[in-house]
């Protein structure tokens, strides 16, 4: 195995949208639902996400609201439908060749997002990437239900279910890297053993002036580093 291991978030990183959201126009578009305020409401979530606020609780039951009649095999194959159709033309041009070059390289490669894993892992093998992790829901009768199930990859939560999948492994890497744009995921930047921003936020753009981490200016004409 690669002693190279190099980790990813989605959104606003490998892709320059937000999954989630653009996953709710979907549900909106496909009439799964008919709150007109629909769109509005994950905007507010948004908002609290960019700014460490976000009450993940309140935010799946607003996620899964217009699903709660299709059974988990019906979301799965939406959301599969959802990457392959809509994600494609999202992705950073810079991502997909620095995805490349890591394969090239022998790099193991990972997605570890705080979007919900039934959309993740779809995205994931759609960029040609093997492993994926997303916050995974408990089920009933079916159904998914808006309750994590174990660790949610969210804030601290990424580094913790990161570590267990290593473990699971029995395999330690030589080094680390780490993708992100949120200054969400702080924890997991002081976890790896290098960091590359882009496009940061500005609480996380203030970080990597701090500790002096690449920022990588991607989807832009500013070139691929910023020092």
């Amino acid at each position: 195995m690669a002693s190279h291991l190099a980790v990813f978030d989605l959104d606003e990183t490998l892709v320059y949208a937000d999954s989630m959201a653009l996953w709710h126009q979907y549900l909106l578009d496909k009439n799964f639902t008919q709150d007109p305020n629909f769109m509005a409401k994950d905007e507010d979530f948004m908002r609290d996400y960019s700014a460490g606020t976000l009450n993940l609780a309140d935010y799946l039951a607003f996620s899964l609201s217009p699903l709660s009649l299709q059974t988990t095999e019906e979301v799965d194959a939406l959301a599969t439908q959802f990457a392959e159709e809509i994600m494609p033309k999202y992705v950073y041009d810079e991502a997909r060749a620095t995805l490349a070059v890591l394969k090239e390289s022998g790099t193991t490669i990972i997605i570890v997002s705080a979007s919900l894993a039934f959309l993740v892992k779809p995205i994931a093998r759609m960029l040609g990437v093997d492993n994926a992790m997303g916050i995974e829901l408990k089920t009933r009768e079916g159904k998914y239900i808006p309750e994590p199930d174990g660790e949610p990859t969210f804030r601290e939560g990424k580094v913790f279910k990161l570590t267990e999948w290593i473990y699971s492994l029995e395999h330690d890497f030589e080094h680390i890297s780490f993708y992100t744009d949120s200054i969400n995921d702080l924890p997991m930047c002081f976890f790896a053993d290098s960091v590359n921003v882009v496009n940061p936020c500005s609480k996380l753009l203030a970080k990597a002036k701090e500790y002096q981490w690449p920022v990588l200016r991607w989807g832009t004409n500013e070139g691929a580093l910023v020092d």
